[in-house]
């Protein structure tokens, strides 16, 4: 679209009127904020400072239309109104010939975000519905959650001791599955605290607690993540690890795993008693001393790097483990969070 506009003096500055089509578009009035960009060839640029627009339908969906100029700004555009817990997104293009792109960018999306699909389509707009419910147990979702991450770092240990590549493949494809129940979980957590009855209970405490524990259980998925693929590249390579540092890994994993069990997926239903508490974190603590150790004296052996980084991945398992533990001071260390 092309017009041609003539400038307007008002007072001692000069003004331009700007397309009633695209004031709309992008539903603009007076007061509404603007940015304005000088191109590289003296041309200018005029961009609504606020891209999202969104309401609630009387289906009490929470909407959102986001406009689409770039293709690579639609994954982050869509995780955001996905966390944010918008229920219906409508996706503007700004021109047919991104349409190929965007679909492109949605199709990788819905591998990641649970239950977003697309229910909709036409000429220059795209639109997605997350069809999944958020009224579901979220504590039973977090434990699954502490399942999966706990079967990817003991399996990644388990396929370097074996030397077995095909575990330590599958051990990075339930990433995907950690990372998809992590989004879910976090937009369920997001529409209650919004809730007026949460804002107002002392609930709300402990659904921001259960964010951040889900926060650090997901990086103990990608951490053993990391570990696995490590494990791969050792085991593809021909490296020889010696029996002697992998019983020390093996030791202080069991450490850990003691603790993640009984404490983190066992006790959120009861306060601790502060010296247990001590205790574990006392655990968790030399068990990272210890890996990150044999990780120095291993860094001499050049062969070995691999493992090296293998090892980094388990001295940040033990940190998370730890800062799990921070979450739970005894008096107020209270959920229903009960692991069976």
């Amino acid at each position: 679209m092309k017009k041609v506009y003539r400038l307007q003096a008002i007072g001692g500055s000069i003004y331009v009127a700007l397309p009633k089509e695209w004031l709309k578009r992008y539903n603009l009035d007076k007061g509404s904020a603007v940015e304005v960009f000088m191109d590289s060839d003296g041309g200018l640029k005029v961009l609504p400072l606020e891209k999202y627009v969104w309401h609630t339908g009387a289906s009490k969906n929470l909407e959102i239309e986001i406009f689409v100029e770039k293709p690579a700004e639609v994954f982050s555009s869509l995780l955001t109104a996905y966390l944010r817990g918008f229920d219906l997104i409508t996706l503007k293009l700004s021109s047919s010939n991104i349409e190929k792109e965007v679909k492109g960018v949605i199709d990788n999306a819905k591998e990641l975000l649970l239950g977003l699909e697309t229910v909709d389509t036409g000429s220059n707009y795209i639109v997605l519905k997350v069809l999944a419910s958020e009224d579901v147990d979220v504590e039973q979702l977090v434990r699954n959650l502490h399942k999966i991450a706990r079967s990817m770092y003991l399996d990644s240990l388990q396929a370097l001791e074996q030397r077995d590549v095909e575990l330590a493949k599958a051990v990075t494809l339930r990433d995907r599955d950690i990372n998809r129940l992590y989004f879910f979980i976090t937009r369920a957590i997001r529409k209650r605290i919004l809730s007026p009855e949460v804002m107002e209970s002392r609930s709300l405490l402990k659904l921001v607690d259960m964010r951040m524990l889900i926060k650090f259980i997901e990086s103990i998925g990608d951490e053993a993540k990391n570990a696995a693929l490590s494990a791969i590249e050792i085991i593809s390579k021909g490296l020889e690890v010696p029996k002697d540092y992998i019983d020390a890994v093996k030791e202080g994993v069991a450490k850990i795993d003691g603790v993640y069990k009984t404490v983190v997926m066992k006790a959120y239903d009861k306060a601790l008693d502060i010296t247990e508490l001590r205790e574990y974190m006392k655990v968790c603590s030399l068990v990272r001393d210890t890996i990150k150790h044999l990780r120095i004296r291993v860094a001499e052996e050049s062969t070995l790097y691999w493992f090296t980084e293998f090892l980094r991945s388990y001295e940040n398992i033990a940190m998370n483990v730890y800062d799990i533990l921070s979450l739970m001071p005894p008096e107020i260390a209270s959920s229903t969070l009960v692991y069976e």
